[in-house]
């Protein structure tokens, strides 16, 4: 609201008289904040009952006096001393009534609302109501600051705007009542920075209305780096003493694109943004002090973030002022989801969006806008084009898009009103860059990317401590007394956890998996944020999600707002210069045609030669020519294997990525898989690029092929083979059959069939490796291999063949796979008596349940190892055929030399 007068205002926050629902009791609750996070029900949406004893100070005798709400939830009446003096519907904006025909100066009255927030009455999906009841519940009641005002004057459609263009600011206002004003009257207006005087300039009133342009001389620019406001004072005078007035803060800023580049203030920009839908579960509703708010940027800031996307939520107003001074940008994502369209929302949704758009429009930090998210065939061009004026009309020197996620990619319109192309990737890993190729269409009008939601990776929640940290219990979030558990797979399973967890039987402890899911995490943010910033045009992304919430885990903050890795960590792959990897192309002749031939980054053959392109992804200042590269292989011991350094010959300017080095190094000879890590920094004087990768070098197969039979009844194998020599004749001397011949020689049999002739072979003591491609013969899911997933290795000779870390890394990149055993099912499908151990395994981080990978079998005499993984690759990015699937041959070989050892 704006600030007139505020010596003649009363605050009405603290202490109300309330009731919930019919029939329900009056006790008390405090404003501003919602009535679930006080202890009432979350499960009743109304009607709620306020009252508030008003005393009308006797000085206010002859002025106007009005009633102030900053926000309600959603829609209420309000009556004074039992009349009905007004509605108001819209859970985020002010609104005023005034009451001074019904008040007397001097008496005391009572103020009281009727509220409903969406639920039955007003339903969710049609209420505007944001993600938040997704998340866990609705929230109602008066949910911001109240007050009463009183003022001879005031000043309304107030709109302070800073012009980037023209380097002005614009003052728009309009006096009510006009019917008092006289020559008495006059403007003044006052522009200052940092508490210096700007400039002064007093005008006189004629219409009642001011429009005022007013240039500022060598202006300063507001960035996230100096965050440079001009605070604008606009009196009403009468007879020279203050009658009313506004105090705005602006800055000059401009986010524009300069074909497929992100500009801000005319230099290169990248987003790199953290998505929150406010969800703070002591207050539920999403209310800041200046404090909070200020520390929840530092905190954002201090792991590479250089923007927050407010994801179908509108803050109050502390949120917004924060951001401005702290040099955050925003992302206003106007609450719209899921939506089913009514024609009181038809209404309704336009003059809301109007009114959001006016209340921020002034903010230097809201450079972005969305019109809703993943807005489907619901939702059709006629309201989506009032919408768009209705925002448009109303803020500058921002973009927007009208659909974050796009509309074709949720079956809505199939053109946009958009200034940037926004899409939303949930994809396991090795499917990222491959989605990114299908978006790609060169014919299009260039214009930047900005990712609105993507990059979310689950971790594991520490219960136990959330526990104790709530004196025993469980926090109502993952009770039933949180609305979401009744409709949410997510939510219900936490309600479970215990139970699931021990169904489960992951072999390890909750602080093991833990610690695997946050190293598991890492790795997949680190791959996704390196992959997208190797790419022109990139304009930016919004990493999911800010903090955990009761149906996931993949925010980068855990359940108690603390970050899950250090800013220096994240700071390292989400800063504003990174250094990323990429390899050579390459392409393979096969059945008459090119077809692309992937190399893996990661994985080689011992002594095979390695080459890596080093790319700079930089949206500071760049690095001018003559910054030095130096580069580094090292065993995990610290040990240098080799090491390069050179210079750039011209410098690599800010913008999109560049290559800044190529390194060349002969793998060590090995003769079994070792890790090395790769280091690269980019210097210039005090700045630096830096990052390290881990990387895996293999021995080459060695068991005998001779002694191996692969069944290959489909002949599905032969083409896993692969055309390449690369690895000598290894992988060629294979043999397939499509009849099972065994011989006192064979050592191992590999299948992706168990039918009877292998089953009995396997009862009577042979060695079986099943390779499973498909839904059978034994029973599986369909999951991601990295998304809502951690990975668990058990204990298992398997791994002194094949090292791991503990955790699934991108060492596990070409074998990734979207099935596993079912092992609710597994022991029912093998023949009876089968001892199952696990070797390599799924815990669904969302579900809690488990499915296996790897797995080792005594069936009868023999032994079974089943293997979902696709050890072939050719998924995705993945690259295929076991020689050049460097994991996926390794793997391979390992397996059998395993099986050849059990023989």
């Amino acid at each position: 609201m704006d600030l007139i007068e505020q010596t003649m205002a009363v605050s009405l926050d603290g202490s109300w008289q309330f009731s919930l629902g019919l029939e329900g009791p009056w006790g008390e609750i405090q404003t501003p904040g919602c009535w679930e996070a006080q202890g009432y029900s979350k499960l009743i949406d109304g009607p709620a009952f306020y009252r508030h004893s008003l005393h009308i100070p006797s000085e206010w005798a002859g002025r106007q006096v009005a009633v102030e709400f900053d926000a309600v939830s959603y829609a209420c009446t309000i009556k004074l001393d039992g009349r009905e003096i007004g509605q108001h519907i819209g859970l985020w904006t002010p609104f005023s009534l005034n009451i001074t025909h019904l008040v007397r100066p001097g008496e005391d009255h009572l103020l009281e609302l009727e509220v409903w927030k969406p639920g039955e009455r007003y339903p969710m999906r049609s209420s505007l109501a944001g993600f938040l009841p997704d998340v866990a519940t609705t929230f109602g009641g008066i949910w911001q600051a109240c007050r009463l005002r009183a003022y001879s004057w005031t000043l309304k459609d107030v709109v302070v705007q800073a012009d980037y263009a023209s380097r002005s600011i614009r003052i728009k206002a309009q006096v009510d009542p006009l019917e008092l004003l006289s020559q008495n009257n006059s403007w003044l207006v006052e522009i200052s920075q940092n508490g210096q005087p700007v400039l002064e300039r007093q005008l006189s009133v004629e219409s009642g209305a001011i429009d005022l342009v007013i240039p500022i001389a060598d202006a300063l620019l507001w960035s996230p780096e100096d965050p440079l406001l001009y605070t604008v004072r606009l009196f009403l005078l009468n007879g020279g003493q203050t009658a009313a007035h506004t105090i705005r803060r602006v800055g000059f800023r401009r986010l524009s694109a300069a074909g497929s580049q992100l500009m801000l203030n005319d230099q290169p920009f990248m987003v790199r943004g953290i998505l929150s839908w406010g969800w703070v579960p002591e207050r539920i509703a999403p209310t800041y002090t200046i404090a909070q708010a200020r520390e929840e940027i530092r905190q954002v800031r201090r792991m590479g973030f250089n923007l927050i996307k407010l994801c179908l939520v509108i803050p109050g107003p502390e949120y917004f002022a924060a951001a401005d001074e702290e040099g955050m940008l925003l992302w206003a994502e106007l609450p719209m989801w899921l939506p089913e369209v009514t024609d009181a929302m038809r209404l309704q949704a336009p003059l809301e969006y109007a009114e959001i758009a006016a209340m921020l429009a002034g903010h230097p930090s809201i450079t972005l806008y969305s019109l809703g998210c993943e807005l489907n065939k619901a939702v059709d061009s006629e309201l989506i084009e009032q919408l768009n004026a209705a925002v448009r009309s109303r803020v500058a020197d921002v973009l927007l898009c009208d659909n974050s996620g796009s509309g074709e990619s949720y079956g809505g319109l199939d053109f946009d009103f958009s200034d940037f192309t926004d899409y939303h990737p949930y994809y396991d890993l090795h499917y990222f860059e491959p989605l990114l190729d299908n978006w790609r269409r060169d014919w299009q009008v260039p214009r930047p990317w900005i990712f609105g939601e993507f990059c979310d990776s689950d971790t594991f929640r520490d219960l136990t401590e959330i526990i104790q940290a709530n004196h025993g219990s469980r926090p109502w979030w993952l009770t039933k007394d949180n609305p979401v558990t009744i409709w949410r797979n997510e939510a219900k399973a936490v309600l479970e956890w215990e139970e699931r967890l021990a169904a489960a039987q992951p072999g390890l402890t909750v602080k093991e998996i833990i610690q695997a899911s946050l190293r598991q995490s890492y790795i997949i943010r680190k791959y996704t944020l390196e992959a997208l910033r190797r790419r022109r045009g990139m304009g930016g992304y919004i990493v999911t999600g800010l903090r955990d919430t009761p149906i996931s885990t993949s925010g980068v903050w855990d359940d108690f707002g603390r970050p899950k890795w250090s800013g220096e960590a994240y700071a390292q792959i989400n800063g504003e210069a990174i250094l990323a990897l990429d390899v050579v192309r390459r392409r393979q002749w096969r059945f008459g045609g090119d077809r692309p031939d992937r190399v893996d980054p990661y994985n080689f053959w011992s002594a095979e030669r390695a080459s890596w392109s080093i790319i700079l992804s930089d949206t500071g200042q760049g690095f001018p020519a003559g910054s030095n590269l130096v580069w580094s292989l090292s065993d995990l011991g610290g040990q240098i294997l080799a090491s390069g350094a050179s210079q750039l010959g011209d410098s690599a300017q800010p913008g999109g990525p560049v290559q800044v080095g190529i390194v060349h190094v002969t793998m060590p000879q090995v003769e079994r898989p070792v890790e090395l890590c790769l280091e690269a920094r980019l210097l210039s004087g005090e700045r630096e690029a830096h990052n390290t990768w881990p990387v895996w070098v293999h021995s080459k197969p060695t068991v005998s092929t001779e002694k191996l039979v692969f069944y290959d009844p489909s002949g599905i194998f032969v083409d896993h083979t692969g055309l390449s020599t690369e690895n000598g004749d290894w992988f060629s001397r294979l043999k397939y059959v499509q009849h099972l011949e065994l011989t006192e020689k064979t050592l191992a049999v590999v299948t992706a069939v168990l039918d009877q002739p292998v089953l009995e072979y396997l009862t009577n003591g042979g060695r079986v490796l099943l390779l499973q491609q498909g839904e059978s013969p034994l029973p599986v899911r369909r999951c991601p291999f990295w998304r809502e997933s951690v990975n668990l290795f058990a204990q298992h000779d398997l791994w002194e063949h094949f090292p791991q870390r503990g955790f699934t890394s991108l060492q596990f990149f070409g074998l990734a796979s979207d099935l596993a055993f079912d092992t609710s099912r597994l022991s029912a499908a093998l023949p009876s008596g089968a001892l199952i151990h696990p070797i390599l395994r799924r815990l669904d981080a969302r579900e809690f349940h488990v499915a296996e990978y790897l797995f080792e079998a005594a069936v009868g005499q023999g032994l079974l190892i089943g293997c979902s993984l696709r050890l072939q690759g050719g998924a995705g990015s993945q690259p295929f055929g076991w020689n050049r699937n460097v994991a996926g041959g390794s793997m391979l070989n390992a397996l059998l030399n395993l099986l050849s050892r059990a023989a």
